[in-house]
């Protein structure tokens, strides 16, 4: 690395610090209240009080932690590699603006700039998780030893990430996608053989940090080549200059182009563009129009049916027997209401001859392939959790069966609904299906019972006391 190339980029960074700190003090200067200062310093010192009394009572229950969250190390270098695969979605992690590139033009190779960027950002993480590490072992009854210990694998496994991110940003959706779901198939195989041939969790870590150096190793030389370098100016250009005091006093928000966002990405294929041949094409593209408006609210709702099957089953795992079910009914509630809210949107539906069979099957072909996102994250979690098992196959096909048709069944009521025709719903016989759903998570052959709800409604016009409440 050149030292005068140090020189010029620390130059650099000296003079975008000080043009940020002087936009941050003239925001700071409008927003400052003396009064409301004194007020919010005399409530922050009774608030630490408050707290050290608190955690004075919660010691035990504290030391207890120290234990389950060391129990659970191994899953910190996972979560710092599924970290940086999904940022890569959104910016290539090393700040390479506009000003790098234009010093780049000098005598200053791009290589060593980008050298001197990944120490800085390697550098400032890591000084931060040791800062906050000696915060949490001087505020908590954690001891310093082991907040070190997390810091130190955190700074470890983050360097040797930054590299990763930096190559997965110019590559493909598709080939990100794929990556992640390697990593996945990575984690279940190590949990598996962790599980079943009582393999200690640190030869977990080791593997993790022997693949990602193995890695680092293979892309140093290859750290230039394929780099959309347009896109990555682009959008470290918004990053770097969006002052979030500004942009929440303004409500002016810098954002990257939106040629480079992920759902536009998509919508930008050949595929997207190509002309209508049939009426389902037709179709498909007023969805990926609506989608892509309402797309608020369906990464809300994928996010929090993520959290619901991954996170919570983690503290215990008895869980997932319950918020597996509700997932898939908050997801499939939700997807039905977007679907009848498109004629609310768009009134033109109402009038225009929209054949009603292949409307309803062109959105159910794309509520399906959301759900597979779910269908994958449980898999994956409960491998993680439990390792693999002959009765997994049996609840996945319970689960992924079950979810399609009552999603299907679903979508024809709303249909209905709007239509003012009648609605035949029984939500007594979809409540035993989530039933034996539930109950197919902890004994695998109870997942048939959701045919129960199949037969009852297919019967139920035959038999008089099986009919539903209407």
């Amino acid at each position: 690395m050149n030292f005068s190339t140090w020189e010029v980029y620390r130059w650099v960074r000296s003079q975008r610090f000080k043009k940020k700190r002087k936009l941050y003090q003239q925001a700071f200067q409008l927003t400052f209240d003396l009064t409301l200062a004194i007020y919010a310093g005399v409530l922050g010192c009774v608030f630490l009080f408050i707290l050290a009394d608190w955690l004075n009572r919660f010691i035990p229950l504290l030391e207890s932690w120290q234990l389950s969250v060391a129990e659970w190390v191994w899953v910190l270098p996972f979560a710092l590699v599924l970290r940086a695969c999904v940022q890569a979605f959104f910016h290539p992690g090393l700040a390479f603006t506009t000003s790098e590139m234009n010093i780049s033009m000098l005598p200053h190779p791009r290589s060593h700039l980008l050298w001197h960027i990944a120490i800085v950002r390697g550098f400032f993480h890591t000084l931060g998780a040791f800062l906050l590490a000696f915060g949490i072992g001087w505020l908590t009854p954690f001891t310093f030893a082991f907040t070190f210990y997390i810091a130190a694998i955190f700074s470890l496994f983050f360097s040797l990430t930054i590299l990763v991110q930096w190559k997965l940003f110019s590559l493909s959706r598709w080939k990100n996608l794929l990556m992640i779901g390697t990593f996945f198939l990575l984690i279940g195989i190590l949990r598996y053989l962790t599980i079943n041939f009582g393999i200690q969790e640190g030869f977990i870590g080791l593997t993790v940090g022997l693949l990602l150096l193995s890695l680092n190793i293979y892309l140093i030389p290859r750290g230039l080549k394929g780099v959309d370098w347009g896109r990555v100016v682009d959008v470290n250009d918004a990053r770097v200059w969006n002052v979030q005091l500004i942009s929440q006093m303004t409500k002016v928000y810098i954002k990257p182009p939106k040629r480079y966002g992920v759902l536009q990405t998509y919508l930008r294929t050949r595929r997207a563009k190509q002309r209508f041949t049939s009426i389902n094409q037709l179709y498909h593209r007023l969805w990926r129009y609506y989608f892509h408006h309402q797309f608020g609210y369906v990464w809300k709702t994928m996010m929090i049916c993520a959290a619901i099957i991954v996170i919570l089953p983690i503290q215990t795992d008895w869980v997932m027997y319950i918020t597996l079910p509700i997932a898939i009914f908050v997801y499939i509630e939700v997807a039905a209401s977007l679907f009848v809210d498109q004629f609310r949107e768009q009134p033109m539906l109402n009038i225009l001859p929209v054949e009603e069979k292949g409307w309803r099957q062109t959105y159910f072909r794309w509520a399906a392939l959301g759900s597979c996102v779910l269908f994958l994250l449980y898999f994956v979690a409960t491998v993680a959790l439990n390792g693999l098992y002959p009765g997994l196959m049996l609840q996945m096909i319970g689960l992924v069966g079950w979810s399609l048709l009552d999603l299907n069944h679903r979508l024809i009521e709303r249909m209905n609904a709007f239509q003012r025709k009648d609605v035949k719903a029984s939500e007594s016989f979809r409540l035993i299906g989530y039933l034996f759903l539930g109950v197919g998570m902890y004994f695998p052959p109870a997942v048939l019972g959701v045919l129960v709800p199949l037969l009852l409604t297919k019967y139920a016009e035959k038999l008089p006391f099986l009919r539903p409440m209407t």
